[in-house]
C-alpha cells in the first residue's frame, strides 16, 4: 500500500489539447495483492496479481469562463470534483515458469504479462454533463526481456462520453542499470555493493 499527491499545475499546457489553467490536487491511495498465497491445488491462480488506486480530483477553481460556440458569449463553466478510480488484473507468465511450474512453453510466451487496465473517472460535484463517469478499459501485454520492457494495450471508452473510438498506446521501458550498468545505470546516491563492483 502507498498514498501520494499528484499536483497538476494549471497554465502549463498548450491551450491546444485542453491544458487547464487552474492547478487540480490529486491525493491518491494505491494497493496491490498477488496471488502467491494460494494453496498448491490452485497453483495456477498464483501468477494472478490484482492493483487498484483511488483518488480524488480537487481543482483549485470550482469555474472557468468560457465562450459559447455559436453565440461567442463568454459564460462560467463548472469545473467538477471527481473521484478518480481505477485497478489492473494481469498474469506473470515469468512468474510461472520460475516459481509455480514450467509448462514447456516457447521463451516469448514466458516472458509476456497479459494485463488488463481501467481507468476511470466519477464526477462527484459541479457536474459538467450528464454522464458523472468516464474512462478506459486497456487490455494488452508486456513483455519483459532482459534490458527493456516493452508494453502494447488497447484503449476502448467506457461510453459515448469517454470517445467513440477504440485507440493504442504503447510504452518502452530501459532498465539503465543494466544497459549501462558502470555509468549512467550506477546509483545516485549511496554505492554498490562488492559484488555488484565485481561485476557478480
Amino acid at each position: 500500500m502507498s498514498i501520494s499527491l499528484d499536483v497538476d499545475w494549471g497554465g502549463t499546457g498548450s491551450k491546444a489539447v485542453d491544458a487547464e489553467p487552474f492547478t487540480t490536487l490529486v491525493p491518491t491511495f494505491f494497493v496491490g495483492q498477488g496471488f502467491g498465497f494460494m494453496p498448491e491445488s490452485m497453483r495456477l491462480l498464483k501468477p494472478f496479481a490484482v492493483t487498484a488506486q483511488l483518488g480524488y480530483a480537487i481543482p483549485t477553481k470550482s469555474s472557468v469562463n468560457q465562450a459559447d460556440e455559436e453565440t461567442g458569449l463568454v459564460f462560467a463553466a463548472p469545473v467538477p470534483r471527481a473521484f478518480n478510480w481505477g485497478g489492473t488484473l494481469q498474469y506473470s507468465m515469468p512468474y510461472l515458469k520460475s516459481s509455480v511450474q514450467d509448462l514447456g512453453l516457447p521463451e516469448f510466451i514466458n516472458r509476456l504479462i497479459p494485463i488488463v487496465e481501467w481507468n476511470l473517472s466519477t464526477e462527484t460535484s459541479n457536474f459538467s454533463g450528464e454522464e458523472r463517469t468516464t474512462g478506459t478499459i486497456n487490455p494488452g501485454a508486456i513483455y519483459v526481456a532482459d534490458k527493456f520492457q516493452l508494453a502494447v494495450e488497447a484503449i476502448i471508452p467506457v461510453n459515448r462520453a469517454s470517445g467513440d473510438n477504440v485507440g493504442v498506446m504503447g510504452q518502452l521501458h530501459l532498465y539503465l542499470d543494466d544497459i549501462f550498468p558502470h555509468s549512467i545505470g550506477k546509483p545516485l546516491f549511496g554505492q554498490t555493493s562488492a559484488a555488484e563492483g565485481a561485476g557478480y
